[in-house]
């Protein structure tokens, strides 16, 4: 069990092409330097100091330098301004278990105190209490466990709620669906419960089917979602959200007929010797259907996707939700939502750069409204891994499926739209999450961002992320720590599709290497860790559980013993790490005077039990 407490407020070719583009663009006479402003640099510079960026192998490290010599860390330096003007009596005071700071230098204490929504101090309890007052909460853990409130490292929290109000089709432990008849009375059962939402939204939705899980391992097809209904819209999606199967009613108000062509970046399956489509849809084929059945949904509808979503990502100790791609007006429902007073927690959200540019810049901000800011900007340069749509630099090792010889999945966007995103971002200040699952979409974005910083040297300040990398190679993650390039993890992979991999999409030695924390860290870099939600449920113990773990839910086998991590690290790639990936470390991620006083308490210590217990904190 997890509770969230929140004092403040709420308590080949290609290849050719990609050199032929990074020579253009790096050709160009370097830009003046970019970056977004910050509060600790813009104190620096008030009080007198010049503010520089001192790259190391474990990150990047702001420091304020005097004219007298004096060289501060810039953070700590404004940290220090915000505790200064903080009271000196504490609204909370937590004590009576253990305290996790995710500070290197002050890692255990036994005592924390708040006011005003910040940390007031942490230390022993004999120092904490000296900041009691009259009316001072004394609040006993218990014996539980406080941590900061987790960072969410990336995850899809509007349409979490997808998730949390749809037929739930996951296979155990988070559902009980294992075949395609019990996928097919799952969704009979959901729609009679729940029938008067099939009405008004006219669709049966369900989220979370897997081939990988399912007894028949494939898609369930139009017919049997026929069997479900002929008359009204069944859609179901997988769960890693790049793919979905659509009954015959669902395809004619898709729109989605055997004269239809495959979009780009997309795929209609067809049925054997036949152009008629047999309901299954891969990657933006998949989108453009979800985007007119979801239709009816109206804006009522995402906003109460967008409030379950909270919910749901709070439920788990999560104080900061990622919305990781949004379009322009699911990011106005979600700003809709929070003038409300529907969010509880605080919202990053990274629109779509494909969409719409313009709206990024004019809306990106490092100050929330509300709890919800729009923190930049995402890029998909490819698909799923599980799913055979990852774009990979070799044939998948024994896909399952009608796939060609050789076959190595496909890209998401052209090389030309990569480079000019890239590098658009870069020019504007616009810090870019990018989802590359397949080595050569890494391989594609290693030499955008090389042609970006070539143009725009500080463009490493935005602190762009590498969103999931499961089939990175080592010689790439040498890559992007020369390039500054953030990796976030998904070692949840390793728990839900391990043996998957392992015997389907990468073999049993590549397979060994998905999410290679262990190369990160091997390097001195840091990493995150993120669960996609609602790929997987936003459970933040899952997350810890298989970061450190890394144990194959089915067969128990472990999925690259080099790259399990110890628990604090794993908490550190949820908090301040993943703080610092989203530039919130000055105000996040861990438990020191003058930071927001975001935490989560835990049932039990993660680094005192053994780690096969950590699921189940």
């Amino acid at each position: 069990m997890i509770r969230m407490a929140r004092p403040r407020v709420f308590v080949g070719a290609l290849l050719a092409v990609i050199t032929a583009l990074s020579a253009w663009a790096s050709g160009s006479a370097a830009a003046a330097a970019v970056g977004l402003p910050n509060p600790a640099a813009v104190f620096c510079v008030e009080k007198g100091g010049s503010y520089h960026i001192e790259n190391r192998a474990d990150g990047a490290r702001s420091v304020c330098r005097f004219p007298d010599g004096r060289v501060v860390d810039a953070w700590g330096f404004y940290r220090q301004s915000l505790t200064g003007s903080m009271p000196t009596t504490a609204d909370r005071i937590w004590t009576g278990g253990t305290i996790l700071t995710m500070d290197d230098g002050n890692m255990r204490v036994e005592a924390i105190a708040e006011a005003g929504g910040r940390i007031l101090v942490v230390g022993t309890r004999e120092e904490v209490m000296k900041t009691r007052g009259p009316k001072t909460q004394l609040i006993d853990l218990q014996g539980r466990t406080l941590v900061p409130g987790f960072v969410d490292a990336h995850g899809h929290m509007a349409m979490g709620g997808l998730q949390a109000l749809s037929a739930n089709l996951l296979a155990p432990p988070d559902g009980e669906v294992t075949d395609i008849a019990g996928l097919q009375e799952t969704l009979r059962v959901w729609a009679r419960d729940n029938a008067a939402s099939v009405a008004e939204s006219n669709l049966i939705i369900g989220f979370g089917y897997d081939p990988a899980t399912l007894k028949e391992q494939r898609h369930p097809t139009r017919d049997e979602l026929d069997a479900v209904s002929t008359d009204v819209p069944v859609a179901i999606v997988h769960q890693s959200g790049h793919l979905s199967a659509l009954n015959s009613k669902a395809l004619e108000v898709a729109g989605m007929t055997a004269a239809s062509k495959d979009p780009p970046g997309g795929v209609i399956r067809r049925r054997p010797g036949s152009q008629e489509p047999d309901g299954v849809l891969e990657e933006n084929a998949s989108t453009a259907a979800l985007m007119k059945l979801l239709g009816n949904l109206g804006p009522e509808g995402l906003k109460t996707f967008a409030r379950e979503g909270a919910k749901l990502w709070a439920s788990f100790g999560y104080t900061t939700a990622e919305e990781g791609r949004a379009s322009p007006g699911v990011t106005k429902v979600l700003q809709q939502v929070a003038a409300e007073g529907g969010i509880p927690i605080d919202v990053m959200v990274y629109p779509d750069m494909l969409m719409d540019r313009e709206f990024i810049k004019a809306n990106q901000s490092k100050t929330y409204v509300n709890r919800i800011r729009v923190a930049g900007a995402k890029l998909s340069l490819d698909g799923s891994p599980q799913g055979f749509t990852a774009w990979r630099d070799r044939p998948y090792y024994k896909p399952v499926g009608n796939y060609p010889p050789g076959y190595s999945g496909y890209p998401a966007v052209t090389a030309e739209q990569a480079f000019d995103s890239i590098l658009w971002a870069s020019e504007n200040g616009v810090q870019v999450l990018t989802h590359a699952n397949g080595e050569r979409a890494s391989d594609l974005l290693i030499v955008a961002q090389q042609a970006a910083q070539a143009r725009f040297p500080d463009a490493r300040q935005l602190r762009p992320v590498l969103i999931h990398g499961q089939f990175m190679r080592e010689d790439q993650v040498e890559s992007i720590m020369r390039l500054g390039i953030i990796p976030s993890f998904f070692p949840m992979h390793t728990f839900y599709w391990g043996d998957w991999h392992l015997d389907h999409t990468a073999g049993p030695v590549d397979g060994m290497n998905i999410s290679p924390t262990g190369w990160a860290m091997k390097r001195g870099m840091i990493f995150t860790s993120h669960h996609d939600a609602p790929v997987a449920f936003p459970n933040s113990m899952r997350v810890l559980d298989a970061t450190v773990t890394r144990r194959a839910r089915g067969s128990g086998r472990i999925v690259g013993p080099e790259h399990r991590v110890d628990p604090i690290i794993g908490l550190k790639a949820m908090t301040i790490w993943s703080a610092y990936a989203h530039h919130e470390e000055a105000t996040k991620g861990s438990l020191e005077p003058g930071k927001l006083a975001d935490f989560a308490i835990l049932s039990a210590d993660p680094t005192a039990i053994a780690p096969s217990g950590i699921a189940d904190i």
